[in-house]
C-alpha cells in the first residue's frame, strides 16, 4: 500500500507503517480461536452425557455454556486449559486505567449510544462483508429479532463496563464475554458442518473461515477506536488523550477474553492504525449490506418510547457515514429539516461534554445516573430484555435459511408515533433553535466589543 493520504467514503487518513496492507489482513481470514473450538466440543459431549430434565411444558432449559464450563472445567485437560488461561489476567493489565476507560462510556453515554447505532451499525456492520454474511445465516437481522439482539449487544456492552469488578475473573460481564466467545465457536461449528455437505453454502475462500481472526480484530476496533475517531467527532466532541488510552485498554483486555490478537491494541496510536487499516480494506457494500440497512431502519423506526421516524434515521445515518456509503446502501435522503435534528443532537451532547469536563460532581452524577438507568431500561426493564440474556445458541444457521428485506408487522408503532408526536425529535428540534438564538446572540455581542474596540463608535458632536 502506497504512503500517502488514502479517503474512503467520507474518510480521508494518512498511511504510516503502523497500518496493515491486505498481505497481512487476508491470512487472517483463516485462523480462528482454536481452544475455544475445542472447548465447545467438550462441553457439548458433557451436555449429551447428562442432559437437563425437561420442564413442566416438556421443554428442556436452554443450555448456559459459561454454567458447565465452571462446573466442569476441573475434570477435563481442554476445558481447565481454557478456563485457566479466561481466568489469567495478563501483566500489561492496569485495572485503574480499566476503571477508568468503563467510565468513558458512560460519560458520552447519549453520544456513544448514537454513534454505535448510526455509525457502527449501518457503517460497519452493514458493509462488512463477512461479518454480515455470517449474520444474515443466522436470522439475527431479521425485523422480529434484530431488536432483541441489538439489546444482547447493549446488554453485553453494559455488563463489561459497569464497574470493575464485572469485568473481572468471575464477574458478570467477564462472564458474558465468555459465553460469546463459546457462542461464536457454536456458529462456526454450525456453518463449517452445512458446508460439507453444501459448499456453497458460505464462500469461505473469499470470506474466510466464519467468525475469524479478522472478524474479531475487526470487532474490536469498531467497539473501541471508532468511537474516538468516526463518532464522537462528528457531534463535536473530541476525547481526550487519557480517555482514548484508557478505553482502548479496556477493549485490548476484552480482545484478551475473545482469543483476539492483542497486540494491535497496545498503543492508541497502533489501535487506530488497525481501525483504518479495516476501514480501507473490509467495508464493501453488497446486496446483503442493502438488506441489513433496510432491516434496521424498520426496526428503529417508530419505536416506543422514542419514535423517532425514518427520516431521522436516515439523517443521522448520513450524517455519520456520508452520502456514498448511504447511497449505496439505498437509504433515502431526507429534507433539511432532520439534518436540523442532528444539529440540534451535536450541540446537546457537545453541552453536556462541556459542563461535565468542567464540573467534577456533575460528572460524577451523569456517570452514576447513566450507567444505573442504562442498565435497568435494556437490561431489566420489561420494555427492553427483561432480564440478563445467556448469550445461548437461538440463531441458528440452516440450509435455506437466510435473512431478505423485511417489514414491522406491527400497527402499534404507527399508532404510538401518532400519539406521542416524536418526542426526542421535538426535543432536538428546541434545541437547535436553543442553539440558533444562543450563536445569534453571542454573534451580535462579539460585534458590538470589536466595535466598541475599534473605536467605530463616535459619540454625536454638539
Amino acid at each position: 500500500m502506497n504512503a500517502g493520504s488514502h479517503t474512503k467514503w467520507n474518510y480521508t487518513f494518512q498511511w504510516t507503517d503502523k497500518h496493515l496492507s491486505r498481505r497481512e489482513t487476508d491470512p487472517l481470514r483463516y485462523k480462528f480461536d482454536e481452544l475455544g473450538a475445542a472447548a465447545l466440543e467438550k462441553l457439548q459431549e458433557i451436555s449429551a452425557q447428562n442432559p437437563s430434565e425437561k420442564d413442566a411444558q416438556g421443554a428442556r432449559p436452554r443450555l448456559d455454556l459459561y454454567v458447565l464450563l465452571r462446573d466442569n472445567h476441573e475434570k477435563d485437560p481442554v476445558l481447565r486449559k481454557f478456563w485457566d488461561e479466561l481466568h489469567t489476567v495478563p501483566d500489561w493489565v492496569d485495572w485503574e486505567q480499566i476503571a477508568r476507560g468503563q467510565k468513558f462510556f458512560y460519560r458520552y453515554a447519549a453520544a456513544n449510544f448514537t454513534g454505535f447505532a448510526l455509525q457502527g451499525f449501518v457503517g460497519e456492520n452493514s458493509a462488512a462483508t463477512g461479518v454480515v454474511e455470517v449474520l444474515v445465516r443466522t436470522g439475527g437481522f431479521s425485523t422480529r429479532v434484530l431488536l432483541h439482539r441489538l439489546l444482547e449487544t447493549f446488554q453485553w456492552l453494559l455488563q463489561v463496563t459497569h464497574g470493575l469488578s464485572c469485568i473481572q475473573p468471575h464477574g458478570e460481564g467477564h462472564a458474558s464475554t465468555v459465553r460469546i466467545r463459546l457462542l461464536h465457536a457454536s456458529v462456526r461449528q454450525r456453518i463449517m458442518k452445512l458446508v460439507q455437505s453444501r459448499p456453497e453454502y458460505f464462500n469461505i475462500e473469499k470470506y474466510g473461515v466464519p467468525v475469524n481472526t479478522l472478524d474479531s480484530i475487526h470487532s474490536i476496533t469498531t467497539f473501541s477506536c471508532n468511537p474516538m475517531w468516526l463518532q464522537l467527532p462528528k457531534m463535536g466532541i473530541v476525547p481526550k488523550q487519557q480517555e482514548v488510552d484508557d478505553y482502548i485498554a479496556l477493549f485490548r483486555y476484552i480482545a484478551y477474553l475473545l482469543a483476539t490478537p492483542t497486540e494491535y491494541f497496545e498503543t492508541s496510536e497502533k489501535a487506530k492504525a488497525v481501525m483504518e487499516s479495516m476501514y480501507l480494506h473490509e467495508l464493501e457494500t453488497t446486496q446483503t449490506s442493502k438488506i441489513v440497512g433496510y432491516n434496521f431502519v424498520k426496526c428503529l423506526q417508530d419505536l416506543p418510547p422514542m419514535n423517532i421516524s425514518k427520516q431521522f434515521i436516515e439523517a443521522g445515518s448520513r450524517w455519520f457515514n456520508g452520502n456514498e456509503l448511504c447511497d449505496a446502501l439505498d437509504l433515502g435522503r431526507p429534507g433539511w429539516y432532520y439534518y436540523m435534528l442532528m444539529v440540534g443532537l451535536s450541540w446537546t451532547v457537545m453541552a453536556l461534554a462541556f459542563l461535565q469536563r468542567s464540573i467534577p460532581p456533575l460528572d460524577r452524577f451523569m456517570t452514576s445516573y447513566f450507567r444505573d438507568s442504562l442498565y435497568h431500561a435494556i437490561i431489566l426493564s420489561k420494555s427492553g430484555l427483561g432480564k440478563p440474556t445467556v448469550f445461548d445458541f437461538k440463531y441458528v444457521p440452516q440450509l435455506g435459511k437466510s435473512t431478505g428485506k423485511e417489514e414491522i408487522l406491527s400497527e402499534q408503532r404507527h399508532r404510538d408515533s401518532k400519539r406521542f408526536s416524536r418526542p426526542a425529535e421535538r426535543f432536538l428540534f428546541i434545541a437547535f433553535l436553543m442553539g440558533c438564538g444562543i450563536l445569534a446572540t453571542t454573534s451580535v455581542l462579539c460585534v458590538k466589543i470589536v466595535v466598541l474596540m475599534l473605536g467605530l463608535v463616535k459619540r454625536p458632536e454638539l
